[in-house]
């Protein structure tokens, strides 16, 4: 994940108007924001950087000369300071005119071209899509914690209620990567104005509140990012995408394109490039660096985004997207066959259950009761 820098620029005043919220933390994460902004740029557009605090020389020149900048947060993984340059950039948006909010990691890159964005984005722009895919087990709408599988880190990590002056808040499980309706950003923005709201409720949890995880310990509330957003959405019933739509003609199932989980007994076992040297070392799970042989699982999925991209795995990529439409994409897929070019760790510990534990979490065979709606991702 990268979580520092905020980017945020105003599509012009043709079709739909994007407010884009970029994160990066370091100078690898610059570059890779000044590339995606070069990408997505429009002269029009008005421009908000917010660099990690904990990066002590950013490179602004980097970035077009139309982009303010800051450093205001010094951003923790799995804390709240997470999801404050996202609130922050919320709060910014008060004075600008836009329709959709986005934000992405500086290392995204955008499948469509931005006047194709646009015109997808027409039909959707009421709703609220949480969720980065193909990972998530009900596609483009959040996941409850109720349909996890027993013994699942997701479904042991949050207590139900996660706080007892909201009886019925349930956490719901979705990304740090949204397309958000203004809708939601304002009611959001104005609710944390009063302390007794279930979101100023729900933020005072994730900063100062502890619960005791099974075969963890005690632990504070973390990956506020992932859940915060997701859970209000579902609680104050605002508007969620189905798990499967046609958005403009095409089937989508993923607003982001991300490849996660390849390394446990049960996964598919797609087979990943070598770990560049930013990556430093080998993980039992993802998100990994695509390269050209995702392009064929790109093109299914219908992302408007994919993460993470890098010109040091694969700068065929850079070259290939962005398209007009997904037509376009060649469909370039993993070889059946297996090939060594990154090895999974020997063996990872399995509990009695059959799972298996990672650092802090546990991982299960996905054996989950999802909703019915779920059945169109099959």
């Amino acid at each position: 994940m990268f979580w520092g820098l905020l980017a945020l620029f105003v599509v012009g005043a043709s079709g739909v108007r994007v407010a884009y919220l970029v994160l990066a933390h370091d100078e690898a994460t610059l570059r890779a924001a000044a590339r995606l902004v070069d990408v997505l740029y429009d002269e029009d557009d008005t421009f908000l950087v917010h660099i990690d605090s904990k990066y002590a020389s950013p490179k602004v020149e980097l970035l077009r000369d139309a982009v303010r900048w800051a450093q205001l947060f010094d951003v923790q993984w799995a804390r709240w300071s997470m999801v404050e340059p996202t609130l922050w950039a919320m709060r910014e948006l008060g004075s600008v005119e836009w329709d959709v909010f986005i934000n992405l990691a500086g290392d995204s890159w955008p499948v469509l071209e931005p006047v194709s964005l646009k015109r997808k984005l027409e039909d959707v722009k009421h709703l609220n899509f949480v969720t980065s895919g193909p990972s998530c087990p009900t596609g483009l709408r959040p996941t409850a914690r109720s349909e996890f599988g027993d013994g699942w880190h997701k479904k042991q990590a949050y207590p139900h209620p996660m706080i007892g002056a909201v009886p019925s808040l349930e956490a719901y499980y979705g990304s740090q990567w949204m397309i958000l309706s203004r809708q939601f950003v304002e009611f959001v923005v104005d609710e944390l104005k009063n302390p007794g709201s279930p979101a100023a409720l729900l933020r005072n949890w994730f900063v100062h509140g502890w619960m005791d995880v099974p075969d963890v310990g005690r632990v504070k509330p973390h990956i506020p990012d992932e859940t915060f957003f997701p859970s209000l959405l579902a609680y104050h019933k605002f508007p969620l995408p189905s798990p499967a739509m046609v958005i403009d003609g095409k089937v989508t199932t993923a607003t982001f394109y991300i490849r996660m989980d390849e390394h446990y007994p049960w996964s598919s076992g797609k087979q990943r490039y070598l770990a560049p040297a930013l990556d430093r070392r080998e993980r039992p799970w993802g998100p990994y660096y695509l390269g050209a042989y995702d392009l064929a699982d790109i093109r299914a999925s219908g992302a408007f985004f994919v993460r993470k991209t890098s010109p040091l795995v694969d700068p065929a990529l850079f070259q290939i997207l962005p398209v007009d439409d997904h037509a376009r994409i060649p469909a370039l897929a993993w070889p059946s066959h297996h090939l060594t070019l990154s090895d999974p760790l020997p063996v990872l510990p399995t509990l009695a259950n059959g799972c298996v534990q990672v650092a802090e979490s546990v991982h299960c065979p996905p054996s989950h009761t999802l909703r019915p709606d779920a059945a169109e991702l099959r």
